[in-house]
């Protein structure tokens, strides 16, 4: 049979409801669902079915919502084989405070299918801190940030960029800049007042 790796689980769904959502599409022979020290799941699962109904199911689960979590569902490859960037997650900084996910999840769904799309929020106050993440297609994810870096929305001019994974080395401070952002955020302050 084929393994397929389910990711971005609710950590309410249990194995049978996992096994349920893929049994549409044929026998699941098995079903693994990894879990942490203290039982608790890690947010992903694996699913073996004959290779026929296993590729089926991934064309028709992949991307879809499950306990309101969007799926992510592909082919599980053997360890150490690196998957090429099937999909292409997004930078979105000064975001207005106001800015909606609903909002910003119909900006870039005209360039294409919007995999994902996270606003992280402050713990304390419940306020979205300024930035978002959305997941897409390569092609469509580069096309959209090309379009919308520079747009209003809210009455924020958008920065779209690709998010770069923690420690890639592609930081923005050459040595001349501390911190990534500190550069940027400066220009923002001073940009469109005359006071230089």
């Amino acid at each position: 049979g084929t393994k397929i790796y389910v990711g971005n689980l609710n950590f309410d769904t249990t194995m049978e409801d996992l096994k349920a959502t893929f049994a549409e599409y044929g026998e699941v022979k098995d079903c693994f669902m990894p879990s942490d020290y203290d039982g608790n799941p890690r947010g992903f699962a694996f699913i073996q079915m004959e290779e026929e109904n296993a590729l089926k199911a991934i064309e028709e689960l992949h991307g879809t919502q499950l306990d309101g979590r969007t799926l992510n569902v592909n082919k599980s490859l053997p360890k150490g084989t690196k998957a090429s960037p099937t999909q292409i997650k997004l930078y979105v900084g000064n975001l207005s405070w106001g800015t909606e996910e609903a909002a910003l999840r119909e900006l870039f769904e005209e360039y294409g299918k919007v995999i994902d799309c996270y606003i992280p929020t402050d713990r304390e106050t419940g306020q979205h801190r300024g930035f978002a993440f959305v997941t897409m297609d390569p092609d469509e994810a580069l096309r959209a940030a090309d379009e919308t870096d520079g747009y209003e929305l809210d009455g924020r001019i958008l920065r779209v960029n690709e998010a770069q994974p923690k420690g890639s080395g592609r930081s923005y401070n050459n040595n001349s800049y501390d911190g990534g952002d500190a550069y940027d955020e400066a220009q923002d302050e001073s940009w469109g007042n005359d006071s230089y």
